[in-house]
């Protein structure tokens, strides 16, 4: 892989996320971004300071078609992930996009569509299953270190939506009429998928607390996984966190098994407790950023190998169901049953 050369990405979108993707590229073996794009020039114009990125643009197809490429990375919002994946993929060029990609699935399946069409991979960015924590604790679960699982819960807060909005960065989030499941709750759910398989029923209840928002800033969800595991996703934007520093982690994770009990807190730190004792490791403070870089050298590593990526457009299908199966259930307010096909019922 040292041998080969280097491939040659662009970036659409310059906005707060862009910063921590770019960093990682910085990172990453055996690929440069070389170009950046975003309506806005002068945030274009700033992340090409800030990393030494040759060209800049403002029409993203301009960009692609002037620049000699092998992979674009779309770091914009979902609305425009269709349109962009389409530009990419018929210019024979790989697609990173940022999750969430769509606001259908239908949708959704038309970005997998137009990649598979001209020939080029798919993957979506999704950080959280690549959190170093969670890369040890799917070792755990894979070696038996637990035993038989039958129960797991997530628990994440974040006081962003009282007493008044404040979303480091991301103001759209005020006015998104789908919020913390679709944006957040969506990293949550491809790493259960990722810790415990495929779910087949899913249950939940959301609210919108704050009155200075459009979507909901409460979710409880509720998972029966195919294996009889049982998760519970419990998150909010709007409680006061107890006394103490937030921590680095997003939240969180309890999972009980027959043999053992594993633990991450907020601190960083992984402990399993046995029978025997407990044993325990600590992640710092960069693990997060850290999991960018692995996120995206999974990308490039994929395009070099051929091999089809964790995120891959299919896989994250199913964990696109997840998110609009939470949605149609808190709306009727039953169960929602999972289907193959990823379709929800009517």
């Amino acid at each position: 892989m040292n041998d080969s050369p280097m491939l040659r990405g662009a970036m659409i979108g310059c906005g707060y996320i862009s910063e921590q993707q770019l960093w990682a590229w910085q990172q990453v073996q055996g690929a440069d971004i070389v170009a950046v794009c975003d309506l806005d020039e002068e945030k274009a114009q700033r992340r090409v300071a800030e990393f030494d990125i040759p060209a800049v643009y403002t029409d993203y197809r301009r960009m692609l078609d002037e620049e000699k490429l092998d992979f674009v990375d779309i770091a914009t919002q979902p609305s425009t992930h269709l349109e962009m994946t389409r530009a990419g993929a018929g210019r024979g060029l790989h697609v990173l996009c940022q999750k969430p990609i769509a606001a259908t699935i239908v949708e959704a399946e038309q970005m997998i569509a137009a990649c598979e069409e001209a020939g080029v991979r798919f993957m979506v960015n999704e950080n959280g299953r690549h959190q170093a924590w969670n890369r040890q604790l799917k070792q755990l679960l894979d070696e038996g270190a637990l035993g038989t699982v039958h129960n797991a819960r997530f628990v994440g807060r974040w006081r962003s939506t009282l007493p008044t909005p404040n979303f480091e960065g991301q103001a759209f989030f005020q006015h998104m009429p789908r919020l913390i499941v679709y944006e957040a709750g969506i990293h949550t759910l491809d790493t259960a998928r990722y810790l415990f398989g495929e779910a087949r029923r899913i249950y939940a209840r959301m609210a919108r607390v704050s009155p200075h928002i459009a979507g909901e800033d409460m979710a409880v969800i509720l998972l029966d996984f195919e294996s009889g595991l049982t998760c519970l996703l419990d998150s909010n934007w709007y409680a006061i966190p107890q006394p103490g520093p937030r921590g680095i982690t997003w939240g969180t994770t309890l999972v009980e098994g027959t043999e053992g009990t594993a633990v991450v807190n907020q601190d960083g730190s992984l402990v399993l407790y046995t029978e025997s004792g407990e044993q325990r490791w600590q992640f710092g403070e960069d693990t997060i950023p850290q999991s960018f870089v692995a996120t995206q050298q999974h990308f490039i590593d994929c395009l070099r190998s051929g091999e089809e990526p964790e995120t891959s457009g299919p896989k994250t299908l199913k964990t696109m169901a997840l998110v609009f199966g939470a949605y149609q259930s808190a709306e009727i307010g039953q169960v929602v049953t999972l289907t193959n096909d990823h379709r929800l019922p009517q």
